[in-house]
Order: C-alpha cells, then sequence, then structure tokens
C-alpha cells in the first residue's frame, strides 16, 4: 500500500506523509528506514549456550515461567507440579511432551535436574536460563511501556 499524500506519518514530530505500514503504525519512508536499523540493531536474547528465546517453543518458554513462578512461590518445582501449572494454559499436557522438553532445556543449559525422592526429579533454572527469562520478561515489558519493578533486591 503505496502513497496515501492526504494523511502524515503516524511517527510523532514527523511532517513526512504516510507511504509504508510498519509495526509502529503507518509511516513515511524515513522513519521506515530508521525503525528498520533500530530493530537490527536490537540486541537478541541469547543464553551462553547460544540458545537464543526465539529458538525456543511457546511451550518451553512457558515451562521455564511455570519454574520459575513455582520457585518464586516457594513451591517444588517437579515435573507433576509443572504439568498441573502448564494445564491452564495448554489443554492435555502429555507426559512425553512435558519431559522431552524437559530434557531438551537440560541440553540446552537453561534447566538443572536434581532429585527430590528416589522417583521424583526436581527441576531449577540454571543462571543462563535465569538470564534468558528476565531479559524476555524486560523486552516484554518495555514493548508494553512497563517498568519492571526489582522485587529481589538486586541492581535492577
Amino acid at each position: 500500500m503505496r502513497g496515501h499524500p492526504l494523511y502524515s506519518c503516524d511517527t510523532p514530530q514527523c511532517s513526512g506523509l504516510k507511504e509504508i505500514i510498519t509495526p509502529d503504525g503507518y509511516v513515511c519512508q524515513d522513519c521506515a528506514d530508521e525503525l528498520e536499523a533500530q530493530y537490527e540493531a536490537e540486541p537478541e536474547i541469547v543464553a551462553d549456550g547460544g540458545v537464543a528465546w526465539g529458538d525456543l517453543t511457546g511451550f518451553q518458554r512457558d515451562i521455564l515461567e511455570e519454574i520459575a513462578r513455582l520457585k518464586a512461590a516457594g513451591e517444588e518445582c517437579y515435573g507433576l507440579a509443572i504439568k498441573e501449572e502448564l494445564e491452564q494454559y495448554h489443554d492435555d499436557v502429555l507426559h512425553g511432551r512435558l519431559y522431552q522438553n524437559l530434557d531438551s532445556l537440560i541440553d540446552d543449559g537453561l534447566l538443572e535436574s536434581g532429585e527430590l525422592d528416589g522417583r521424583t526429579n526436581s527441576y531449577t533454572l540454571t543462571p543462563e536460563g535465569e538470564t534468558l527469562l528476565e531479559e524476555s520478561v524486560q523486552r516484554r515489558a518495555e514493548a508494553c511501556g512497563l517498568e519492571v519493578a526489582d522485587a529481589d533486591g538486586g541492581g535492577r
């Protein structure tokens, strides 16, 4: 859709004319070029093992988020607890699907597995997994114009 000369660019303080649809609105060519440069300059969220947030499936991202939530609530992070939390968002979480993805996240260096008892494994985020999740939360908050409060007393 090119050329709507009657309308000005959606970018604040720009007097150009709308030409191109972007995620930030309907903008002129100059603003579109500037936005493209900004998007390309954004750092990609990558764990130390080379795993990027975008490399994970939505289900794997949800697993990381649920493990962090269980930990923050002081609850044990084991397969059945994770499964029950995930079933709030995903219909029936099959045993095989859950454990294949947990194993994959361990292989990627984002989770560690321990032992709660002789039959039950526990799962915790590695420092790389925590960093990947925190950076994702930060990016989503910024995209929504929100500020992330520092709940743990750290430097953020």
